[in-house]
C-alpha cells in the first residue's frame, strides 16, 4: 500500500499474485459463510426460545455464537491484507474502492428497517413525519436500524483505518508476537471496562457505553489475528498441520473453561446479563479458540478441494454470493414469519422440543432468505441491496434451459 507521502510500504518478498490471493481467499470464504450461517441461527435461537425452562441453555448458544461478530473482523482484515499485498494505492484511492460497497447498503438498509418495523412488528404503530426523521438520523449515525446493522458501522470503520493498520502491519511484521500482545492487551482492557467497571453518570456517557462497544478497540485483537495471519499464511497454516492435535486441545480447554464460567455465573431460568455479554472476559478464550477451530475446519476443507474431492465448493461460491444478502434481509424474515404467527405454530407442533422448533426455524429463514436475496440480484439496485453486482436473469439455470429450447424467446430476449 501507498501512505500519504508516496513511499511505498509493502515488502515485496511477501506479496503475493493477485491469482493466488484468490485462490487463499477461498479458505475466507468457507469462513464466512459459516459466519453468517451462525448469525442467522443465533438470532433464530434468540427470537424463538424465551421460555423460562430453556433460557439457560439457548443463551449459552447464543453467547458462543458472539464469535460471529468477532470472527468477520478477522476474516475482514485477512482478505483486505491478504488482497492489497502487491499493490500500491493510496489511502484516498482505497477509500473511494472500498466505502461506497458499504455505505450505500448500508443506508438502504437503514431506511427500510426504520420504515418497515413499524409495519410489521406488533405494537410498533408508525410515528410522525418528523419523528421518524429523527429517529432515522440517530439509526444512521448509531447503526441501531436494525440489530445486525451495527457490524456495518464496524466495516466502515475497518475501511477508514486500514492504512493506518497496514502501516503497522508493514513495520512490524517481523514482530507478530509483540503485536498479538499488544493487541490482546488493549482487548482484554476493552472488555474489563465494560463488564466490570462501573459506567460514569450523566446522559453522555450512558450514549458514550451505548455505542462505543461498535468502535474497533472492542475488536483489536481480532484485527491483528487477520492481518498477521494474511502476512504469514503459509508460515502459519504450516504450524497449524504440523501442531493440530495440540491446537485443537488447547482449543476445547479454552471453550470448556468459557462454558464452565457460562454455567457457574447462571442457574436454570436464572441468566444474569452478565453471563451472556460479548464482552466477558471468560469469554474471550472461547472467542479466540473458535475462531482458531473454524480456520482449522476451512483447511481442512481447502485441502479436500484442492486435492480434486467434491466438497461443496460450488455451494460455497453460491453461498458467498449471497452472505451479505442473508445478512441484511434475514431479520425482516424473522419478523415477518413471527407476524404471521409461525412461532406459535412451532410452539404448537412441537412443544417439548427446542432443538426442534430452532432447527425448522433455522432452515426456513435461511430458505425465505435466499430466495428473497436471489430475487434481489436480479434487480438494478442489486450492488446498493446485496452488495454485489446484478446478475443477468438470462443466467438463472431455468431461464437459461428455456431460452435455449425456444429460439424465439432467445431472440426476443435478447432484443
Amino acid at each position: 500500500m501507498r501512505t500519504g507521502d508516496g513511499q511505498t510500504v509493502v515488502d515485496e518478498r511477501t506479496t503475493a499474485p493477485p491469482r493466488q490471493a484468490r485462490q487463499r481467499a477461498l479458505t475466507a470464504d468457507f469462513v464466512r459463510v459459516v459466519l453468517f450461517a451462525g448469525v442467522v441461527v443465533a438470532h433464530s435461537v434468540a427470537q424463538i426460545n424465551t421460555d423460562q425452562d430453556v433460557l439457560r441453555s439457548s443463551q449459552l448458544v447464543g453467547t458462543l455464537l458472539h464469535v460471529t461478530r468477532y470472527g468477520f473482523v478477522a476474516v475482514t482484515l485477512f482478505v483486505l491484507v491478504l488482497s492489497m499485498r502487491g499493490r500500491t494505492m493510496s489511502p484516498v484511492q482505497f477509500w473511494r474502492r472500498r466505502f461506497g460497497l458499504i455505505v450505500a447498503p448500508y443506508l438502504v438498509w437503514t431506511v427500510i428497517y426504520t420504515a418497515v418495523d413499524h409495519l410489521v412488528i406488533a405494537g410498533n404503530p408508525f410515528p410522525s413525519p418528523g419523528r421518524y426523521m429523527q429517529e432515522l438520523g440517530f439509526a444512521i449515525i448509531s447503526g441501531t436500524g436494525k440489530y445486525q446493522l451495527y457490524f456495518l458501522l464496524i466495516s466502515m470503520q475497518i475501511y477508514l483505518f486500514f492504512p493506518v493498520i497496514s502501516w503497522v502491519i508493514d513495520r512490524t511484521m517481523n514482530r507478530p508476537w509483540s503485536v498479538l500482545s499488544v493487541a490482546a492487551a488493549i482487548q482484554l482492557l476493552v472488555f474489563v471496562t465494560y463488564q466490570w467497571l462501573p459506567r460514569p453518570s450523566g446522559y453522555a456517557w450512558d450514549q458514550v457505553y451505548e455505542h462505543a462497544w461498535k468502535t474497533l478497540p472492542m475488536y483489536t485483537l481480532f484485527v491483528a489475528i487477520g492481518a498477521l495471519t494474511a502476512v504469514h499464511l503459509d508460515r502459519i497454516q504450516a504450524w497449524l498441520r504440523a501442531h493440530f492435535v495440540p491446537v485443537v486441545i488447547a482449543c476445547l480447554i479454552g471453550t470448556s473453561a468459557s462454558v464452565a464460567v457460562y454455567l457457574w455465573m447462571t442457574a436454570p431460568g436464572d441468566v444474569p446479563w452478565q453471563a451472556t455479554t460479548p464482552w466477558n472476559p471468560s469469554l474471550l478464550l472461547w472467542l479466540v479458540s473458535g475462531v482458531v477451530l473454524l480456520w482449522l475446519v476451512a483447511m481442512a476443507w481447502d485441502g479436500l478441494r484442492i486435492s480434486g474431492h467434491k466438497v461443496g465448493a460450488r455451494a460455497v461460491t453460491y453461498a458467498t454470493i449471497r452472505a451479505f444478502g442473508v445478512f441484511a434481509v434475514h431479520p425482516l424474515i424473522l419478523d415477518v414469519l413471527e407476524r404471521v404467527g409461525f412461532y406459535r405454530e412451532l410452539h404448537a407442533w412441537f412443544p417439548s422440543s427446542a432443538a426442534t422448533r430452532t432447527t425448522i426455524l433455522v432452515i426456513v429463514v435461511l430458505a425465505a432468505s435466499l430466495i428473497v436475496v436471489d430475487l434481489l440480484l436480479r434487480t438494478p439496485a442489486a450492488k446498493w441491496l446485496v452488495a454485489r453486482d446484478r446478475i443477468p436473469l438470462s443466467r438463472n439455470p431455468m431461464v437459461k434451459t428455456l431460452l435455449e429450447k425456444n429460439p424465439l424467446k432467445k431472440k426476443a430476449t435478447a432484443a
